[in-house]
């Protein structure tokens, strides 16, 4: 590990990148906060896509902070604006979502365990809340 600069992805195209994190078919998932989006790129950087757009709704959001993505290929998404986490399969389908004014403050970061819990941060709440599978 020498961590040598070797190539920019992305560049042009983002508006505010936050989170990244690599899928189970290795893309490159980047939650970009500006852009109310998800972006996904080949990890030598060529474009593939994106998902989401500007709102509360499903596959919507506003300014996503982070991303993850669990063991069976699930990802998931810090929706920090709205107070939620979203979950997609790899093909960027909506599958379910948690959290709520209600339960979540402003959600910076999560992650999953090897066993399928989710963590994630609330800013709002000065903690990290757990969550089941």
């Amino acid at each position: 590990l020498d961590g040598k600069f070797f190539s920019f992805i992305g560049e042009g195209q983002l508006g505010s990148p936050r989170g990244v994190a690599i899928s189970n078919d290795n893309m490159l998932l980047v939650a970009d906060e500006g852009g109310h989006c998800i972006y996904a790129f080949t990890l030598d950087g060529e474009y593939v896509g994106k998902f989401g757009s500007y709102g509360s709704g499903s596959v919507q959001f506003v300014s996503p902070y982070d991303i993850t993505v669990d063991l069976y290929g699930f990802i998931l998404v810090a929706d920090t604006g709205n107070k939620r986490v979203q979950i997609f399969d790899k093909h960027h389908n909506y599958i379910h979502q948690f959290g709520g004014s209600d339960v979540l403050g402003s959600c910076n970061g999560l992650t999953v365990s090897s066993t399928g819990n989710i963590y994630v941060t609330d800013c709002d709440n000065e903690e990290i809340q757990m969550f089941s599978r």
